[in-house]
């Protein structure tokens, strides 16, 4: 009869137990879980060939079989726990027959039977009943039959074990294969006695034996030699040797296991039959150890108490179903076997699991999601030092990479912080490195995309980056062309973070990836690399293409106020850069449960004793936790057994163990235990950082002719040192620390400069720049009191010198600066006249490196010492320049003009006299000069004529700010200067300056020519620093010759060459001219806005806040026009469509700021026709109308034209003739600018026109001029001035008296104004319409197209 039972309308069929378990063996498929070699005599062809005892014991041990028989089991001790929660809630009433939910059979008496009762719910969905479809595997859930007997409510406790040992019978059935324990014979099915089924087992103990590996083995050579010896013929040798090692391990009896518990007796509270089972048969069948560890330990619950001889046994129901559920969710790590053979060599060993921060884990992928999806992130790990800062961020290194993420990785050192950028560089240098080990070389490779690439996209100046990265320069190539590293650069540094943030774009375009920079031990970062960071995360978020997510970690208490990650934060705050901070606490006493119950690989309710004493000892430190467990297992007090399978421990000596209460003391003392060689070997690495790789420790060797590298391996064996690759790092900092700390400090300065020495003088002998900073760093480490040699003070200083100098190169000025004032600290007492031209070249670098710095008190320390003792005028101008850059700065400039002119007067440059005389002279010698000869002249070569210009440049920018008026005599100068001495790259900006000034005047095709010639001669010259104020200043010339939309494109080029040269102010200059260039050529206004929220965030993070200033009256203009905006930067504090007092006090003192601020707010009144409003703005701008310029701006065409519209608007409200005269000043004007340019101007004029004759009532003439103003909007393509015609047009026509002739102006503006996006406008107008006209009308659907408007406007024109 059939013990299965289906429902078709659940899909469900049901087997009892034992019918399963047969089924479910007879399915596993046996040829997955062999290899046999065809070849091998012994051994049959085919699985199904097997004797059935030896496929039954190979079925019993396959994954499908015991994760199946898992969950039966998990499911039956589930639904126990239910069952006795169940009760336990109603008071114990376990036979309360009147609750329908308390049936008796859901708590079923204890037992021997149960095994019996046991029916297994299977899904049969997608399966036919018959069909062979791994049904059997398909578990639904398993539970009990009614048994017919209700448990007895007396000794409820008792119960409970007793009911664990009944369910650990019926797991012995099911991972035995349906046969019952041998003590239990006569309840075998079949009748088998006891001796006859005990005989059984041990036969097919024996053959499971033979035919399985109870030990397997990981090695493939050992592999390999059995699978030879087995093709000799010799596998019955084997077969027998195994089984005697079998009974070797587990005794005598190993498979009868005829111990204590085998002796059967029944117990006198128990209404059954209890037998003491004996697991043995199941270990013989090569069952997990912990399987049938669990099922023992069930067992001894026999007797309604845990068994005094079974420590590990269970004390209720939920332990056991927990258990059972991690055999389940983590098998390799609690259900399958370790390899103790190998455990029992190697000692313990820890994986990289992140014990208790699951949850932080999550937290940073949330954030990396939210960076891929677009923007940047940033994260910082803090916490105390050992609670698994580290582990965390290489968790998560992890997680991106596996989701094909690119990720870049350094660590920051307190002693290697002399190395420029060093965790930074690091990370992209090991980057480089990997893609040159990917693949062959060559075009078409990784590594030679990305070459190609980064050609394209940074052109020459990608070379900046590979003194920053060596890899990098293998990757270009042999085809890198020579550059000269010396060119002068406003700042490198900016450069350098220009340079990067493009760097970090072309590896994410080129990989189509999100780049994550993980920087270790941030509380050692220098402040370049910080604010390198800082600005990678910027461009991110301004760049809409570039994903970058950037983790840090630090130690908790060692970033103060004024630590750089500390402003980096602030930094971010004021950004739309997204922060998460995350905090690392100590563990607890679970969360060290689970981190030792997982590296011992035993179940946590089986490591919860030894979990509890260590947490006592190391108060929850995971370092200090994980040292400890070392320490045990070197000890022995944590071993491996080979008889039981897993690790076992001396809880007595554990707990009687003394150790310190912090974990650098314990870090101390195991070092102290190390012979004294290799402590020596660990005190000369500590003295270098927390790692080193192979090649520096050969050459450390070389150094200090010492062998180092077999001490180390030493310490790798006894786990304070890692071997990864080719470098040896401490384990963990603490450990280099506890070492470092172990010397006393005058030792380790003696020791840090011998180091020093050695390593100089090998680098000298071996021509190796490579370790210069490395012996740099340790002699200033040892510092000038340790030398004892007088005359290793200079070549100290000289050494200090060339490390500077190298640092300048790779544009890191934080290091090169504390390289240049090391030097000069070893300077003797009269250095001044004994080494003059080292000390020179070293005071005059130091002051250039704090003015990057932004130090002007050491600049202005540094430049009174050398004027006081400099040998002649010339040998003072080099610093004489820094300072009075540091003057400017600091908007010192009325020192600044004043140490400026005296330097010319000393020169020969003599800045008085008459403006006018000196341009008639500089015409004359212009004239002498075509634009060829002009571009022809020789390059000025000579240093203090070079030095010249410079002074010159710098007091032109004074004279802007102190005497306008003044300011063109500079201008001339330098002109003249070039004329007379040759051309350099100053030369090209005074071209530009004198062609302003000269379209100033009003010459503009003047002008434009010698802006021409200026742009060609800096790309003559490469001028490259010069390159930007040159296309900057130059575009507002050519932008009133050349088609406004077409300056676009030059001032982008104008921000891309600020950047790659570091000048931020002249970038920034640029952005905002670009801003305004794209507001007045009628650009999408979203687009404007797009572009101006970017421009101000990366303003405020370049902290240019005369250029915000600047920059923010538009940006409020643009958001008048569109309406209705939340999204807005904040910036100065507050939102930046708000103003500010610091502006208004900014306005008090800069009269050009305030009258860009006025012409704005007149702009926007004047669009809303706030006439009350405009006029009164009109009042107070005209005061400031006048202010004098020396160059022409884009910005002053628009204030003309629109001061023009204003004026005649204005006269006619109050038939005033002052501003009716006005706006004919302006016609004027206008008509001049036409002349030049009549695709950017005609339409300009004609509006001016269109109003005057308005004024004067021409009524006809009026008509023709709007029309005509309109056609030339749109054919010139300024479709917002072509929306402001049709509303004039339309405001003529009403006031004229047409009313039906205005509609269709006002429709045809609303239609622009929206094409435009100026929504708020388009709104406005339509209100006006419908208050003039009665009737609501959008431009958008009410414009009837069929009206001739158009044509009819060409049709006037042309008459």
């Amino acid at each position: 009869m059939s013990t299965a039972a289906t429902s078709s309308s659940t899909a469900e069929t049901t087997f009892l137990l034992s019918e399963w378990i047969g089924r479910a063996i007879d399915e596993v498929d046996l040829s997955t879980l062999v290899n046999v070699n065809a070849s091998t005599v012994a051994a049959p062809d085919r699985p199904s060939q097997w004797p059935a005892n030896v496929r039954n014991s190979m079925a019993l041990c396959s994954d499908e079989y015991l994760m199946s028989a898992l969950r039966v089991a998990h499911s039956l001790a589930d639904g126990l726990c239910e069952a006795e929660d169940n009760i336990a809630e109603k008071g114990g009433r376990e036979n309360n027959n009147d609750d329908d939910e308390l049936h008796p059979s859901l708590l079923p008496a204890p037992g021997t039977n149960w095994a019996d009762k046991v029916q297994v719910h299977l899904s049969s969905e997608g399966a036919e009943f018959n069909e062979i479809s791994k049904l059997h595997f398909n578990l639904k859930s398993a539970d009990f039959l009614p048994m017919g007997e209700a448990a007895d409510s007396r000794g409820q406790s008792e119960d409970g074990m007793r009911r664990i040992y009944s369910l650990g019978t019926v797991l012995y059935e099911i991972f035995s294969g349906g046969e019952r324990p041998p003590e239990m014979g006569e309840q075998t099915r079949g009748g088998k006695s006891d001796e006859g089924t005990a005989e059984l087992s041990q036969e097919l103990s024996r053959e499971t034996a033979e035919n399985l590996d109870l030990f397997p083995i990981d090695d493939v050579d050992i592999a390999a030699e059995l699978n030879s010896i087995s093709e000799l013929n010799l596998f019955d040798d084997i077969i027998e040797d195994r089984y005697s090692l079998c009974n070797n391990i587990g005794g005598d009896d190993f498979f009868n296991a005829e111990n204590d518990r085998k002796s059967k007796r029944q117990t006198q509270s128990c209404s059954y039959k209890v037998y003491d089972v004996s697991v043995e048969p199941l270990k013989a069948k090569c069952l997990p150890a912990s399987l049938c560890d669990l099922v023992a330990n069930m067992l001894d619950c026999a007797n309604g108490s845990p068994s005094p001889s079974g420590e590990d046994s269970y004390h209720n129901m939920s332990e056991v179903r927990d258990d059972l559920q991690l055999m389940l969710d983590k098998p390799a790590i609690y259900l399958y076997d370790q390899d103790i053979g190998r455990l029992s060599i190697t000692g313990l060993q820890f994986g990289g699991t992140v014990f208790g921060m699951i949850a932080e884990l999550s937290t940073v992928k949330d954030a990396y999601r939210r960076s891929v999806s677009g923007g940047s992130e940033l994260v910082i790990i803090s916490g105390a030092s050992g609670s698994g800062k580290s582990l965390l961020g290489y968790e998560f290194g992890k997680h991106v990479s596996a989701g094909g993420g690119i990720v870049l990785s350094g660590k920051f050192d307190q002693l290697q912080q002399g190395t420029p950028f060093s965790a930074l560089a690091s990370a992209f240098d090991v980057y480089c490195g990997t893609l040159l080990l990917s693949e062959n070389s060559g075009p078409s490779s990784i590594a030679g995309v990305l070459a190609s690439n980064l050609r394209s996209s940074l052109g020459r100046d990608v070379h900046h980056l590979t003194k920053l990265i060596p890899n990098l320069a293998i990757i270009l190539g042999p085809e890198t062309s020579p550059f000269n590293r010396n060119e002068d650069c406003d700042n490198a540094q900016k450069r350098l973070q220009y340079l990067l943030c493009q760097f970090v774009e072309v590896i994410s375009s080129t990989f189509s990836a999100p780049v994550t920079l993980f920087l270790d031990d941030l509380q050692w970062a220098d402040a370049a690399s910080i604010e390198a960071v800082n600005h990678l995360l910027i461009a991110a978020s301004i760049s809409h293409d570039e994903r970058f997510f950037f983790l840090g970690c630090c130690r908790k208490g060692d970033i103060d106020e004024g630590h750089p990650v500390r402003k980096l934060l602030k930094n971010v705050e004021r950004s739309s850069v997204g922060c998460t901070n995350i905090k690392l606490d100590l563990m607890d006493e679970h969360t060290i449960n689970t981190m030792v119950s997982e590296t011992l690989r035993l179940l946590p309710r089986l490591t919860r004793s030894l979990s509890s004493v260590i947490c006592h000892k190391t108060k929850g430190n995971p370092l200090f936790v994980s040292r400890l467990m070392l320490s045990l297992s070197k000890e022995g007090l944590l071993r491996p057994s080979l008889s039981r399978r897993r690790w076992e421990w001396e809880m007595e000596k554990i707990e009687d163990r003394e150790l310190p209460d912090d974990v650098a003391m314990f870090l101390n003392n195991s070092i102290m235990e190390l012979p004294d060689d290799v402590q020596s070997s660990l005190c000369i690495l500590s003295c270098f950082g927390a790692s080193a790789n192979v090649s520096f420790i050969e050459t450390l060797e070389r150094a200090l002719q010492k062998n180092i590298r077999d001490d180390l391996d030493v310490a790798v064996a006894k786990g304070l040192l890692d071997k990864i690759g080719v470098e040896y790092r401490f384990s963990h900092d603490r450990i280099q620390e506890a070492t470092y700390n172990m010397m006393e400090d005058g030792t380790r300065r003696l020791f840090h400069f011998t180091y020093g020495l050695s390593l100089a003088s090998l680098s000298i002998e071996e021509e190796c720049d490579g370790i210069l900073f490395v012996a740099v760093n340790q002699l200033n480490l040892g510092g000038p009191a340790i030398v004892q040699d007088p005359s290793q003070r200079f070549t100290v200083a000289g050494m200090n010198l060339r490390a500077g100098k190298m640092a300048m190169e790779m544009s890191d000025f934080k290091t090169a600066s504390s390289y240049m004032n090391h030097g000069i600290s070893f300077l003797r007492e009269h250095h001044w006249g004994e080494h003059y031209d080292l000390s020179l070249e070293l005071f005059e670098l130091a002051a250039k490196c704090a003015l990057s710095n932004g130090d002007h008190k050491r600049v202005s320390l540094l430049f009174e010492q050398v004027l006081g003792v400099a040998h002649s005028f010339e040998d003072k101008l080099e610093i004489t320049y820094t300072y009075v850059r540091s003057l400017l700065t600091s908007s010192c400039l009325g020192e600044a003009l004043t140490k400026g002119l005296y330097v010319l007067n000393e020169l020969g440059i003599v800045l008085s006299g008459d403006l006018d005389a000196l341009l008639v002279e500089t015409k004359s010698m212009l004239a002498e000069h075509s634009d060829e000869q002009l571009l022809s002249l020789p390059v000025m070569t000579d240093r203090t004529k070079l030095m010249a210009m410079n002074f010159l440049s710098r007091t032109q920018t004074c004279l802007l700010h102190t005497n306008p008026k003044s300011q063109p005599k500079a201008t001339l100068h330098m002109v003249q200067y070039s004329l007379r001495h040759g051309m350099s790259g100053l030369s090209s900006f005074a071209l530009i300056l004198y062609g302003s000034f000269l379209a100033c005047l009003g010459d503009i095709p003047a002008g434009y020519r010698y802006v021409k010639i200026a742009i060609r001669l800096a790309e003559k010259l490469n001028a490259r620093s010069n390159m930007c104020e040159v296309l900057a200043l130059g575009s507002q010339v050519m932008g009133y010759v050349e088609p406004l939309q077409s300056m676009n494109d030059v001032m982008v080029r104008s921000h891309e060459y600020g950047l790659a040269v570091g000048s931020i102010s002249n970038a920034m200059l640029s952005r905002v001219m670009n801003i305004v260039c794209a507001f007045w050529s009628g650009k999408q206004l979203s687009l404007v806005k797009s572009t101006v929220d970017d421009t101000l965030r990366l303003m405020a993070s370049h902290s240019t806040l005369v250029w915000i200033l600047q920059t923010l009256p538009l940006y409020r203009t643009v958001l008048a026009m569109i309406g209705n905006v939340d999204d807005v930067p904040i910036i100065l504090g507050s939102r930046s469509d708000i103003e500010t007092e610091k502006e208004r006090k900014m306005c008090e003192t800069n009269l050009h700021l305030l009258k860009v601020v006025h012409f704005n707010k007149l702009y926007v009144g004047f669009m809303f026709r706030r006439y009350d409003e405009v006029k009164q703005l009109a009042v107070a701008y005209d005061a400031i109308a006048s202010l004098p310029f020396n160059t022409i701006l884009i910005s002053h065409c628009m204030h003309v034209f629109y001061w023009g519209l204003i004026n005649f608007w204005i006269a006619r409200k109050t038939m005033d003739v002052i501003w009716f005269d006005r706006g004919e000043k302006a016609i004027e004007k206008m008509r001049s600018y036409a002349e030049c340019s009549s695709w950017n101007f005609q339409n300009k004029l004609l509006l001016l026109q269109a109003e005057q004759c308005f004024y004067l009532e021409d009524i006809e003439s009026a008509k023709r001029f709007y029309d005509a103003a309109i056609l030339s909007a749109q054919e010139h393509k300024f479709v917002h001035e072509e929306a402001l015609a049709c509303e004039l047009a339309g405001h003529f026509m009403l006031e004229s008296g047409e009313g039906r002739a205005a509609l269709p102006y006002f429709l045809l503006a609303q239609k622009k104004y929206h094409e435009w996006g100026a929504y708020a406008k388009e709104e406005s107008l339509g209100k006006f319409i419908k208050e003039q006209f009665g009737r609501e009308t959008t431009a958008e659907t009410n414009i009837d197209l069929s009206i001739p408007a158009e044509p009819d406007l060409r049709k006037r024109r042309a008459s």
